[in-house]
């Protein structure tokens, strides 16, 4: 068995799982499927829905579904998911023989700075988290302290976005620091906490909190944080219902959480942001939700959620989110794409010639 050789900074031990040559072998094959699903099938399907003309995405879904490219392509998103995660070499049949031992791990991460982390046994799980296997991770990331590590080797590898993982993240947190400049920060639904860690590199001297429903998220990304030599609080805790005094941040921001959560959810985000921002604070959102390639790309992004057990993307994509932030008493609404990928292309909305997930920034004020 081989091990990656990130170590617990008090031991020799390694705080990572043992991932072994078939586990490898899978994630590579994987892959392949993925590159072959997002260069080539792609590009047919691309070609084939230009010439449809349609105009709206379910005519485009009605004209597309003989297409044999647009079935070997919606085959591929959804089944190399599956094969990543679940077949027989899948990341989870890999990590759930391992559970006692990376609950060991966690546990002892646990115990150095201990009061940066706060967890919450007796809070209710929400039915839109505990009954979707999200990502078609079985489980989920909240029901064994294995399936953070799955999800943590998971995302390790290339984002949608053709960047690496941190990039995204690095670049959205110095847009808050330029904009913002907050010294008290509260990053909601963060997971294994990139995003918060990401916020921590930009701002080193503020005072950054992150929380999530998943207890094993909270202790991996309390241990992670730790090996960094970051100081990160990090609270189990539902975004709809956050545990903070009124007026006590700067900055609420969350990263990949809107399309997670269905619209009743949100609204309840979007009020508990309020509540606890100050007066002039911001809330702000790094997600999914323009769609600058227009009916072919909102299509796209619509059989990607269905395929890919993310069943609140399409709801999240059609509000008004500029609507919905104003009656929640916001203003200074802005919503716009990615600096990372708005380039002169996309903006005349031309789709790229790879696969992508466009993110946008939608940040609101508190009135003063």
């Amino acid at each position: 068995m081989s091990t990656q050789l990130t170590t617990h900074p008090s031991t020799d031990q390694t705080t990572h799982p043992q991932i072994d040559f078939a586990a490898r072998t899978n994630e590579s094959f994987a892959h392949s499927l993925k590159h072959f699903w997002r260069d080539g099938a792609y590009q047919k399907v691309v070609a084939e829905a230009k010439a449809t003309g349609a105009n709206d995405v379910a005519g485009l879904e009605r004209s597309m579904r003989s297409s044999r490219a647009y079935q070997l392509y919606g085959w591929l998103e959804r089944r190399a998911q599956q094969v990543k995660y679940q077949s027989r070499w899948g990341m989870t049949p890999a990590l759930a023989p391992q559970q006692e031992e990376l609950s060991r791990i966690l546990d002892d991460g646990a115990k150095q700075h201990p009061g940066r982390l706060h967890l919450d046994p007796a809070m209710a799980m929400p039915a839109y988290v505990a009954d979707t296997d999200i990502h078609q991770i079985p489980g989920g990331i909240w029901n064994g302290d294995e399936t953070a590590f799955v999800y943590e080797w998971a995302t390790a590898a290339v984002s949608f976005s053709m960047l690496d993982p941190d990039t995204p993240l690095d670049w959205y947190a110095a847009l808050m620091r330029e904009r913002f400049a907050p010294n008290t920060i509260l990053d909601i639904g963060c997971t294994l906490g990139g995003s918060t860690r990401a916020l921590k590199r930009a701002m080193p001297d503020a005072e950054i909190h992150g929380c999530d429903v998943s207890a094993p998220a909270m202790k991996l990304a309390h241990l992670r944080t730790v090996e960094a030599g970051q100081e990160i609080d990090f609270w189990q805790m539902n975004g709809e219902d956050l545990g903070f005094d009124d007026a006590r941040f700067d900055l609420v921001t969350s990263h990949w959480l809107i399309h997670e959560v269905p619209p009743s959810a949100l609204r309840r985000i979007m009020a508990e942001g309020k509540r606890v921002l100050k007066p002039g604070g911001t809330f702000a959102m790094y997600d999914m939700y323009l769609t600058p390639g227009g009916t072919i790309d909102a299509w796209l992004l619509d059989g990607y959620a269905a395929r890919n057990n993310e069943p609140f993307m399409y709801q999240a994509r059609n509000l008004d989110l500029q609507t919905e932030l104003e009656a929640a008493g916001f203003t200074d609404v802005q919503i716009e794409l990615s600096g990372l990928q708005a380039n002169a292309d996309v903006l005349s909305g031309k789709l790229p010639n790879s696969r992508t997930h466009y993110m946008s920034v939608i940040t609101a004020r508190v009135p003063e």
